[in-house]
């Protein structure tokens, strides 16, 4: 729907084009063979989609992509636990299930499991933890 100064008009005044998505522009009004550019101030519409940081996407490639690495050259676990356990990502039987296993890399694996079925949240976490804990590792993951 449009209102404004009608399309003849020559007053030049901006009139606005409503969507059905609530949106609107604000257009001017073109007469006669203006040739030119045209700009538009466009309202955002509430509806409009919402994108996830690059950054969380890339922190979940970063894990999946790394995941045998760091199940492999992960050390001492200890500070990375203690942070995530405090931080409410993993309860106590979370940890508990981690340390039963009977080597570093399978307790390595079934942290990263976890993390990685928690969630965006827990991986941004985990990655702070990481790197908190063993910044020359992820420096050197990250290449």
């Amino acid at each position: 729907m449009a209102s404004g100064p009608e399309s003849g008009s020559s007053s030049g005044q901006p009139f606005t084009i409503s969507a059905n998505n609530g949106s609107s522009v604000n257009a001017p009004i073109i007469t006669g063979n203006t040739i030119g550019a045209i700009h538009y101030n466009t309202v955002p519409s509430s509806a409009a989609p919402q994108h996830t940081s690059p950054r969380m996407s890339s922190l979940h490639d970063f894990l999946k992509t790394h995941k045998m690495d760091l199940e492999t050259r992960m050390g001492n676990l200890r500070p990375i636990l203690s942070d995530l356990r405090h931080l409410g990502v993993l309860s106590e039987e979370d940890r508990e299930e981690i340390d039963i296993k009977t080597t570093p890399t399978k307790r390595n694996e079934a942290l990263l499991t976890m993390v990685i079925k928690k969630g965006k949240t827990a991986q941004e976490q985990f990655y702070q933890a990481l790197k908190k804990a063993d910044p020359y590792l992820v420096k050197d993951l990250e290449g």
